[in-house]
């Protein structure tokens, strides 16, 4: 009995010689061939048939170069494989169409069956790694690399290491790999490579493994195994060009590596698949999954299942211009996403009672939508891992969402526009230390704002919300702002994760009195406050009061330090009020003098929200540049003076767990003049005057805000005035009482300031209100002039002393945060209390310090010490 084995149209290659052969070459009964390097140029026949029941194993190299120049009916094949077993060592197939050429399709390797069969029905064929498949069509014909056509009995191809299909000028329906009808089987390993491409050809599948159906009648699909990493290019394919196929019951593609798809195309209205399952066939792939689409229709779909089918994935990183992610369409049509990482740049939707069932694992990124159009259609999502996030680009709908640990970002418009999105969660939502990102137009009850809608319960769990303010210039709230809609119970909470700030307010997030929402409010509430941000209660009847930002104190405390950081009294300058000059013998004051000041202030703004306190310290130096007399008695003085001063201040708010810092720095610069009566027993009046220019560098940080900074510059100015009683004296000691009263009028003013711009460019104004404070003060010094019996005959004289004062402020100062104003509170009556001692330790050296205390009203005071020193030159 004789089979034909081999038929070439020209030669056969045995043994490393060609050998010129008529195409009826035949080889006797069952025989088993092997040979090996070879090498056949084919036009218009077969490469190698083998038919009917025959092994072929050629360990070495084959390379065919095949032309097809005529018509030809039927299908073409280079290397066919009929009922028979076949082994080729690294196969390289060149196989070039010429134009006007028709043949019903041209492959490169096909495997089929057939009756009878004494390979018991296993048919296969295996090629050695670095095989290389190449056809060059026409565009009018299909184009197959790989081709089996089962249906009865086993068919199997395996295609080993790096091994590459190329398909150029590629017709409707071309496929890289095809495995058709029940039984038939293709495997890969690594580094497999498909590329076709076409000039808009339609229909084109890389990887396809499809079942048959008429009417009633149908039969399943193949199976392909992606044992190893897998890449496939397509290239300006026509509509429905898709990279991975499984069609029919039966139909089955599995990948145990890496799969890399790009479907690129320059047709528009081309509809392109990454994925696609459908009429219950089935992917299921290991290992993650790279999709890129571009150039395609927005119905394009990176995984797409329909009719019953199923897709599975272990990680993916999709990226689509146009079209969806994933798409499910009808019942029992799933897209299963495996706990593992995805980046996933595209849409996802669920239509007519379809499923996508997706878990994230960490540093996974969603940035998408997500739809469903009938109740019965479901998207379960998951993202697992702090580093996961969701970007939410519009309005989206999900059965149920698990954040945790995640952060679920609804984007920030673009600027000028704001149209707000809504997420609606038809199932349940859990947040377990989640973070929700909204954007809304800070503002009253009725401002726009983004939303999630959970139309179940909040599971338990937390979740912190982050809001972005979009232009809103702030506003007093009642109820508050809606941001998350609960329709079943709100077990788990939303809590505040970063400040939320516009204009002259604090929002806070707080749960609805009566139903299980929300609320962004402004109002200061009796409510709980959240675990982890404990602030003091507020008693009921708050009459709405809103939260003021800490930011209020810090500008008030860098106000009030700019006006008063400088103010002295006579006595804070020059310490004793004369002395003998050891010279001339005459009474004069210090040419050169110095003093130094630290001082601490507290203080509450109107409402008592906020607590401020303050640390600063002054240092200044003058001297005389001129004195004389008018009468020989009484003394006039004319000096010159400078100071640096530095303020830092914190400011608390007892209703929200929040502060801010205020900084002040600056210099002063001035002239000082003094008249004394000087009586012969130095008792009298004196009169003091100074005048100083103030400018400032200003810092204002609240807590998770940039730094504000801004200038202030102003005058002060004083007039002082006392009088000396001498009430006695007793051996070296004598006793003084003096009352006094002073003026200054203190006008440091900062220009209107603009806090930097929120996401939207929106600015926050900031206004100096206090325009001038005059303020006066009246008091009463008593002190005792002597030394001890220590100091006899020595140039050493003390001044102890205590001074009681009364301080009036004509104005409170105050600022202004976009439409609200505050005050500072307590200054306008101060009490004050002041000891110290003033000293001359030698001839030319004089010392003096103090300590006083000021106490106002609502909480005000000030605690400061002094030390001076002159010294005669």
């Amino acid at each position: 009995m004789k089979r034909t084995l081999l038929a070439f149209s020209i030669g056969l290659i045995l043994s490393n010689a060609a050998h010129a052969a008529p195409a009826t070459t035949t080889v006797n009964d069952q025989a088993t061939l092997a040979a090996h390097a070879g090498e056949v140029n084919v036009e218009n026949n077969w490469g190698i048939n083998l038919y009917q029941d025959q092994s072929f194993n050629y360990s070495d190299d084959i390379k065919i170069d095949y032309k097809l120049t005529a018509n030809a009916l039927g299908e073409v094949g280079v290397i066919q494989v009929f009922n028979s077993n076949v082994i080729f060592g690294s196969t390289t197939i060149v196989a070039n169409v010429e134009n006007g050429v028709t043949a019903s399709d041209v492959s490169a390797v096909r495997l089929k069956s057939g009756s009878p069969a004494a390979t018991a029905g296993v048919i296969s064929a295996e090629l050695a790694a670095n095989s290389s498949f190449t056809i060059n069509g026409n565009d009018q014909m299909r184009l197959i690399g790989v081709d089996i056509n089962g249906g009865s009995g086993s068919l199997t191809a395996k295609l080993n290491e790096n091994t590459t299909i190329t398909l150029n000028n590629a017709g409707i329906g071309s496929r890289g790999l095809f495995a058709y009808l029940t039984g038939s089987k293709i495997e890969t390993q690594d580094g497999l490579l498909i590329e076709i491409n076409s000039n808009g050809a339609n229909y084109i599948r890389a990887v396809s493994a499809e079942g048959w159906m008429r009417g009633s009648s149908s039969v399943d699909g193949g199976e392909i195994a992606l044992n190893g990493t897998t890449t496939v290019n397509l290239l300006n394919g026509g509509d429905r060009t898709t990279a991975i196929n499984a069609y029919r019951t039966g139909s089955n593609i599995t990948a145990q590596k890496a799969v890399t798809i790009n479907n690129i195309t320059n047709n528009s209205s081309a509809i392109l698949y990454g994925l696609y399952a459908s009429d219950g066939g089935s992917i299921d792939f290991a290992d993650t999954t790279n999709i890129t689409l571009s150039g395609g229709a927005s119905d394009s779909a990176a995984a797409t299942v329909y009719s019953g089918s199923n897709i599975t994935l272990t990680g993916a990183d999709i990226n689509i211009d146009a079209g969806y992610a994933f798409l499910a369409n009808g019942a029992d049509s799933l897209i299963t996403g495996n706990n593992a990482k995805y980046v996933i740049n595209g849409n996802m939707m669920s239509e007519n009672d379809g499923a996508i069932n997706i878990t994230m694992a960490d540093n996974s990124v969603f940035n998408g939508i997500t739809s469903l159009d009938t109740s019965a259609s479901t998207i379960d999502l998951t993202l697992n891992g702090t580093q996961s996030i969701w970007n939410m680009s519009g309005d989206s709908v999900v059965s149920n969402l698990s954040l945790n640990g995640a952060t679920l970002v609804y984007n920030t418009p673009a600027t000028g526009t704001f149209t707000p999105k809504e997420l609606l969660v038809t199932g349940n939502y859990a947040g377990n230390d989640a973070v929700l990102v909204l954007n809304t137009a800070l503002g009253d009850d009725n401002s726009v704002t983004d939303k999630l809608i959970v139309q179940g319960n909040v599971e338990a769990g937390t979740t912190k919300v982050a809001i972005n303010n979009i232009g809103g210039t702030g506003g007093q709230t009642i109820n508050g702002i809606k941001i998350v809609e609960v329709g079943g119970q709100s077990i788990g909470e939303f809590v505040q994760q970063n400040r939320i700030v516009a204009g002259a307010y604090d929002y806070q997030i707080a749960k609805g009195a009566a139903d299980e929402n929300w609320y962004l409010s402004s109002a200061v509430s009796p409510v709980e406050p959240n675990p982890g941000s404990p602030v003091t209660p507020v008693p009921e009847d708050s009459n709405n009061e809103q939260i003021l930002r800490p930011e209020f104190g810090s500008y008030l405390a860098n106000n009030y330090a700019a006006n008063t950081m400088f103010l002295m009294r006579l006595h804070d300058r020059l310490g004793e009020t004369q002395y003998t000059d050891v010279l001339t013998g005459e009474q004069k004051v210090t040419s050169m003098w110095m003093r130094h000041v630290g001082g601490h202030t507290r203080f509450k703004n109107s409402n008592e929200q906020l607590k401020t306190q303050s640390n600063r310290y002054v240092a200044q130096i003058g001297g005389d540049l001129a004195q004389w007399s008018s009468d020989g008695l009484d003394r006039w003085h004319l000096g010159a003076m400078a100071g640096y001063g530095n303020n830092q201040s914190n400011t608390k708010s007892h209703v929200i767990n929040r502060e801010s810092r205020g900084k002040v720095d600056g210099y002063s610069a001035g002239l000082y003049g003094t008249w004394y009566a000087n009586q012969a027993d130095k008792t009298g009046a004196y009169i003091d005057s100074w005048v100083l220019y103030n400018w400032f560098d200003n810092e204002v940080t609240g807590d998770e805000r940039a730094t504000e900074t801004y200038k202030s510059r102003g005058v002060t100015a004083s007039l002082e005035g006392g009088y000396s009683f001498k009430l006695g004296e007793n051996g070296r000691d004598s006793y003084w009482l003096q009352p006094k009263a002073q003026v200054v009028w203190m006008d440091v003013q900062a220009k209107d300031h603009y806090e930097q711009a929120d996401v939207t460019g929106t600015r926050t104004k900031v206004s100096d209100k206090t325009k001038g404070n005059l303020q006066t003060r009246f008091g009463l010094k008593a002190y005792i002039n002597g030394h001890s019996h220590w100091d006899d005959g020595k140039d050493r004289k003390f001044q102890p002393f205590v001074e009681a004062n009364w301080i009036h402020n004509t104005n409170n100062y105050a600022v202004q945060i976009a439409d609200t104003r505050d005050e500072m509170s307590g200054t306008k009556n101060i009490g004050e209390l002041k000891l110290g001692v003033e000293g001359q330790l030698s001839k030319r050296l004089n010392v003096w310090g103090n300590a006083a205390q000021q106490i106002g009203d609502n909480g005000y005071s000030d605690t400061s010490a002094m030390l001076g020193i002159k010294y005669q030159f």
